[in-house]
């Protein structure tokens, strides 16, 4: 694939260093812990005038004794297929490693062109001590420093000169998807079923992603860049420092979302995570669509009584849109891709100023805010999601419940199911 290149090697080389050093931003969890990445993980850099795509990917073993590590085998083997240039990352403290071989004849089995780049080198490491390298078949290597930010202008130049980025230039608009949800619900098995491709690890283990997964596929015409993340632990849970970054990378992949994929496991219904992910989500100014999963494993009244107590449970959000589906059978996945559609209209509809001004003027006259209190203007901000401000003379005095009564009747009289719709009320 044009303009995009692959980071490679096997664990604990300084790939996801090397990844936010290029990025430049810490996107990928880094910790000395081997195998901490194991998803591919996207991000992009920008070098003079010229940009491309980075794919992060977990250790390569040539051996794997696990299925996960088979799973992260496979990972590695997709990013190969479709980059366009490798960089071949090798510990330069630790010397030429069998591995690094094993990888290298990989790479010429695939006639892949791929660089070399040889982390952990300091400002005094000259070329002649790391020699050993050149066996693995480049003609150059590039001593860096992840950790340091040392060597980087000549590797970004090589990489430069190697990429085609015809038609790389312009950014085409995409809409911001994140599947959330908490640990082992099937996050990453929808967004397998979405993609058509084994694109995450999926194991029956809990945690097994761990950084936000970006991938972009295209719907209907429309370019969706879907973010899968780790599920969100409860706080005392969080024994380990890779799971309290994996949260920390939830929440800021929150803010960047504009439509939030929040999964709910049928078998197991609401639990107090749920609810406690559910305040975050509606929270931001995201759209939401509730996804109910893992419908394939009970029968129909089972499932009308287990939909039933979760509607009961969530409480205040009646105006997301609800799918039913199963990410392992994909069941429901045709009607979810539609209510996203639905969805990224919705995000972007206003409501001409005519139209806001018969609808105050309607509610008040239905019911009162209060004898003193009156409303003067009402207006629909810019952008998105859909926020409104009323403006009043003493909104201190208006009690919550007529809030609620006008963000209700906002939502079914304009139809603006599915948007985390804002109102605010302020004085003149």
């Amino acid at each position: 694939m044009k303009g995009v290149v692959a980071l490679v090697g096997r664990p604990n080389v300084g790939k996801s260093t090397l990844f936010n050093r290029l990025v430049g931003r810490r996107e990928a969890i880094t910790l000395r812990e081997p195998g901490i990445t194991r998803d591919r993980l996207y991000g992009t850099v920008s070098w003079l005038d010229k940009r491309f795509t980075l794919v992060d990917t977990g250790g390569f073993n040539p051996r794997p004794q696990a299925p996960l590590e088979e799973q992260m085998r496979f990972q590695v083997e997709l990013a190969l297929s479709e980059a366009e240039l490798v960089l071949l990352v090798v510990d330069g403290k630790q010397g030429l490693h069998p591995e690094d071989q094993a990888l290298a004849e990989v790479l010429r089995k695939k006639a892949k062109p791929y660089l070399v780049v040889v982390n952990k080198s300091d400002v005094k490491t000259a070329e002649w001590e790391h020699h050993a390298f050149h066996v693995l078949g480049a003609a150059e290597l590039f001593l860096v420093s992840a950790e340091h930010g040392i060597g980087f202008g000549e590797l970004l130049d090589a990489i430069g000169e190697r990429l085609s980025f015809e038609g790389h230039g312009a950014e085409e608009k995409e809409i911001n998807i994140l599947i959330a949800g908490r640990p082992n619900v099937g996050k990453s098995t929808l967004l397998n079923a979405l993609v058509g491709e084994r694109r995450a690890v999926v194991d029956a283990l809990p945690g097994t992603t761990r950084d936000p997964v970006d991938t972009v596929i295209e719907v209907a015409d429309n370019r969706w860049r879907i973010i899968d993340t780790s599920g969100l632990r409860r706080r005392t849970k969080i024994s380990q420092d890779v799971d309290y970054y994996a949260s920390t990378r939830l929440r800021r992949a929150l803010s960047r979302a504009d439509i939030v994929l929040f999964l709910i496991d049928l078998s197991e219904g609401i639990t107090r995570q749920d609810k406690r992910l559910a305040n975050e989500i509606t929270g931001q100014r995201t759209g939401l669509v509730l996804v109910f999963n893992k419908v394939d494993l009970l029968d129909q009244q089972a499932l009308r009584n287990r939909t039933g107590e979760i509607s009961y449970q969530l409480k205040g959000l009646e105006h997301f849109f609800r799918v039913t589906i199963s990410g392992k059978t994909g069941k429901g996945l045709d009607e979810l891709k539609d209510k996203v559609g639905v969805l990224v209209g919705k995000r972007t509809q206003r409501v001409p100023k005519k139209l806001l001004a018969e609808f105050i003027t309607q509610l008040v006259q239905e019911r009162s805010p209060g004898h003193q209190i009156k409303f003067y203007k009402f207006t629909q901000k810019e952008g998105v999601p859909p926020m409104f401000i009323l403006e009043c003379n003493r909104p201190r005095d208006i009690e919550a419940s007529y809030v609620r009564f006008i963000h209700n009747r906002l939502y079914r009289a304009f139809d603006f199911t599915g948007t985390n719709l804002k109102l605010r009320i302020v004085k003149r």
